[in-house]
């Protein structure tokens, strides 16, 4: 969620990330909420069981950790400089720099200067009803590829889905078309180097067809819509300021 401070009209707003609009009118969900739908399988009941109570805390970190990787790579491309630790202080974990590290790595060899299209860059489709957030367009070898940065111990079938509808979303207002998509994986197990892979990360393509997993969208879609058929954000403001009027009670 977003927080913004309103001090001049003592409010705090609390802004529902899960969806967009272009008008404050019409909302549509973001892709990776409607995907929630997707079914979790086995594996993921197995990982809960196993965790129990924990399983909130991981997933907690987890989303911190890819935050701040996510944060960090945005300067990045922004032309800014990071720092790892400043008057003994860290601002990022050994495992949040290291992934860091991998993505600059992966920018120095593949990302010719003045080939990066975009950065954060907000999509919505009203053909779709659907927004989200790409991470980074880019030029390599002169194919224009759209990239999603990952932080995750796996990749997911939902990743794939995502990224087709990513390309979607962006042909339908941007240009260049997208020519291929893939998951920029920081937290990869190969410790090889090759084209689109380095030791702990690579970029991965996926062997599914774009049309297939437009198909998988719209059945999630289905099921999404079936179980939130009147949704919209939950925004919320609270007073930035609170005191009792009247006299103190005493101690």
């Amino acid at each position: 969620m977003k927080i913004f401070a309103h001090e001049n009209l003592n409010r705090i707003d609390v802004l529902d990330e899960r969806f967009y609009t272009t008008d404050n009118e019409t909302y549509y969900p973001s892709v990776t909420t409607v995907l929630d739908a997707y079914p979790k399988g086995a594996g993921f009941r197995e990982w809960l069981k196993a965790n129990g109570a924990g399983s909130d805390q991981i997933v907690k970190e987890a989303a911190e950790r890819g935050s701040n990787v996510h944060n960090a790579i945005e300067h990045i491309l922004l032309g800014r400089e990071l720092k790892w630790i400043t008057n003994g202080v860290p601002a990022y974990t050994l495992e949040e720099w290291q992934m860091i590290c991998k993505y600059l790595e992966f920018h120095q060899e593949y990302i010719q200067p003045g080939e990066q299209v975009a950065a954060e860059t907000m999509l919505f489709s009203k053909t779709l009803r659907l927004g989200g957030t790409c991470d980074m367009v880019a030029k390599i070898n002169g194919e224009t590829w759209l990239i999603d940065f990952k932080t995750s111990n796996g990749l997911y079938k939902t990743h794939e889905i995502q990224l087709a509808v990513y390309k979607e979303m962006w042909d339908e207002h941007n240009s260049p078309k997208i020519d291929r998509y893939g998951i920029l994986w920081l937290n990869s197990s190969h410790r090889t180097k090759r084209q689109f892979q380095g030791i702990g990360w690579q970029l991965k393509e996926f062997t599914d067809s774009h049309e297939y997993n437009l198909q998988l969208y719209h059945h999630t879609r289905a099921l999404w819509d079936c179980e939130n058929p009147n949704y919209k954000p939950r925004n919320m403001s609270y007073p930035n300021v609170i005191k009792l009027s009247g006299e103190p009670v005493e101690a």
